[in-house]
């Protein structure tokens, strides 16, 4: 049997870990028809674009990616090794190519391991996104693991000197082109992991309510709390302290959005626990574009309801009558004209 689905641009707004149309394309090749052919077919997903074809009993995923070296030399290609570690494919990489080749033949009795083969490749644009991230809060986990125990094992009153011995140099930051204009820049220290992100629009009219939604974004997790993470907004023209020293190519039109994670989130992490952290971090660009365009759909609505109440109540306008008959002439003279009831 043929499988084909029609192509979709990338104008998904919802804030689903996994590409959607991939991973319906995955299940259906995988899980409910083992083997089935499947068309070739390109679609986008937000920046990353995906190509996906079967020949023979091998299923081809092409991920296209324009930033792919980057990421895949700052973490990215450790993390898909590890996340894709016991799956029965390949990979290779060509120019800003990635090239994944699966035997579906090996998961045809195993429905649990295919569905997972499904979800894991339907998520290579976060894998691809979080991997340099990953990278420095393993190191913030493990160097704090170090440290507690070397302050444990310290003498008296020695044991904040061994500790700060213990956490060691951190690794360099890391600059990173995400998108076209927009930079992100993972900084790590002693004690947390700041992620840096340029916020830049293509159109100038959107600017202000970006503007006004990072600053509010940030006022209410300036601190953070149990559920979110600390941060902070900059002008274009007053960046970040921590960008000293940094080349910005050019300045964003919105501004910079600064993300904190403290070595209290990572204390004890699991591998698990460190990539539920750095998602929401790396993609969250996906949830400031979902609530922008939200915000300017609720404004739309807003005021078209206003217009149409301004309308209604000019149609239901009307001229009042004078209550006094009596009409005066240039002269002074008063006079009563004549009613017009009954007239031709």
């Amino acid at each position: 049997p043929s499988c084909a689905l029609p192509a979709m641009s990338s104008d998904r707004q919802y804030l689903e870990d996994a590409c959607p149309t991939l991973l319906q394309l995955l299940k259906r090749t995988l899980v409910e028809e083992p083997g089935a052919q499947l068309e070739e077919q390109d679609f986008q997903d937000f920046e990353v674009g995906y190509s996906l074809s079967m020949s023979g009993s091998m299923l081809k995923l092409k991920v296209l990616y324009p930033f792919l070296h980057q990421a895949l030399k700052s973490g990215s290609q450790e993390l898909l090794e590890r996340v894709w570690e016991g799956l029965p494919l390949t990979l290779h990489l060509e120019s800003e190519e990635l090239h994944v080749s699966l035997d579906v033949k090996a998961l045809e009795k195993d429905e649990p391991e295919a569905d997972r083969c499904a979800q894991m490749l339907a998520n290579t644009r976060t894998w691809l996104l979080i991997g340099p991230l990953i990278g420095c809060l393993r190191w913030l986990r493990d160097a704090v693991s170090a440290a507690a125990a070397a302050a444990t094992a310290a003498e008296p009153g020695n044991a904040a000197a061994t500790r700060s011995a213990a956490l060691g140099k951190p690794p360099p930051p890391i600059t990173l082109q995400l998108r076209q204009q927009e930079t992100c820049w993972i900084v790590p220290k002693q004690d947390r992991i700041l992620v840096i992100f340029s916020v830049h629009l293509d159109d100038e009219v959107d600017v202000p309510l970006a503007r006004a939604f990072c600053q509010e974004f940030a006022e209410t997790n300036r601190k953070g709390t149990e559920f979110s993470l600390p941060c902070s907004f900059h002008e274009s023209k007053e960046p970040p302290s921590e960008l000293r020293g940094f080349t910005i190519a050019s300045a964003p039109n919105v501004g910079f959005q600064t993300l904190t994670l403290t070595d209290q989130h990572v204390q004890g992490a699991s591998e698990e626990r460190l990539i539920a952290l750095a998602r929401p971090v790396m993609t969250w660009r996906n949830y400031f574009q979902f609530h922008l365009k939200n915000t300017k759909s609720f404004l739309h609505s807003r005021l078209r309801k206003r217009l149409d109440g301004w309308e209604q109540k000019i149609g239901k306008a009307r001229r009042r009558r004078a209550q006094d008959p009596k009409r005066r002439l240039i002269s002074g003279k008063e006079f009563v004209p004549p009613s017009r009831v009954g007239a031709p």
